[in-house]
């Protein structure tokens, strides 16, 4: 007995194909949906993580512009010891602004007594490290360093210091010190020794802080907000030059009040306009960006 075997026909042939190529195009927009979905949640996501610790950074320098800045009282803004202390020089630029001041971004401590020559202080990252080892000390906002045809002898804390680089946020309840040193401060030149005494204050030297923009060569030479950060002490050398902070498109700064001088001084605060930019592009083949706009007022 003979079986007869029948094949499919090309009417149901095309019908197969046509119902597969339809489940192909579903497959197909089904995954160019989820990958445009997760290369703009992607470059939003990273813009926003990028603008988050590139404001603190901003906010970091700015909370310490003009803390522990030692000053001439001379018509001058654009070098160090400035005429104020919250002297802040800005060159206009297009797409960026470039921006400068100065500000302890290091230690400082406040004496809280000095017995048997021994002080006890609060100390907030006072350090006795080589290259860090430079200080300021204030009484009633007078600086007691000698200053030496314009500049100025820092001191520096004695060996005994203790505990190196105490946190003062780690300061328990009811605590009134995190550490002690030796009462008499050295100078790094000459032999004019200082003797502290309580309610005094002690700062690191200032850095100068610098904020531009600039090619990024690790980013396609792509425009990138950066900050220079120089020691003014003439004993130390605790500088952090050509740090990027984040991806921009713009970088504005204003100064205020409005009829402030940038040269001369008298300005009291910044308002920082920023334009951040994801560092890789969307979907479109376009950069996702971000506009913050933040005022800093000393």
């Amino acid at each position: 007995m003979k079986l007869g075997i029948k094949g499919f026909s090309i009417i149901e042939l095309l019908i197969v194909a046509v119902i597969g190529i339809f489940i192909l195009e579903a497959a197909y927009l089904l995954y160019m949906g989820s990958f445009k979905l997760f290369k703009d949640v992607k470059t939003t996501s990273d813009n926003i993580q990028t603008k988050v610790p590139s404001m603190e950074l901003i906010s970091r320098y700015f909370d310490r512009w003009g803390v522990g800045v030692y000053t001439t009282g001379t018509n001058n803004c654009a070098t160090y010891p400035p005429s104020d202390g919250k002297c802040i020089a800005l060159t206009i630029g297009d797409p960026c602004d470039e921006v400068t001041f100065w500000g302890d971004l290091n230690g400082a401590g406040f004496v809280q007594g000095v017995t048997s020559g021994t002080a006890s202080i609060v100390s907030c990252r006072l350090s006795k490290t080589t290259g860090q080892n430079c200080h300021y000390l204030w009484r009633n906002d007078v600086l007691q360093n000698d200053v030496v045809s314009g500049n100025i002898i820092h001191l520096q804390l004695n060996s005994n210091l203790s505990v190196n680089n105490a946190d003062c946020s780690a300061l328990t309840s009811g605590s009134t010190s995190n550490a002690t040193v030796s009462s008499t401060l050295d100078p790094w030149s000459g032999s004019a020794t200082k003797t502290i005494q309580a309610g005094d204050v002690l700062h690191r030297a200032p850095h100068k802080v610098r904020l531009y923009c600039a090619q990024n060569s690790s980013d396609s030479n792509q425009l990138w907000l950066y900050s220079d950060l120089t020691d003014e002490a003439s004993n130390c050398n605790s500088n952090e030059p050509s740090a990027a902070i984040a991806p921009v498109n713009s970088f504005k700064v204003a100064l205020l009040p409005a009829s402030c001088n940038a040269t001369t001084g008298g300005c009291r605060a910044a308002k920082i306009s920023v334009t951040l930019r994801s560092q890789e592009k969307n979907y479109q083949r376009t950069y996702d960006t971000e506009s913050v706009e933040r005022t800093f007022g000393r």
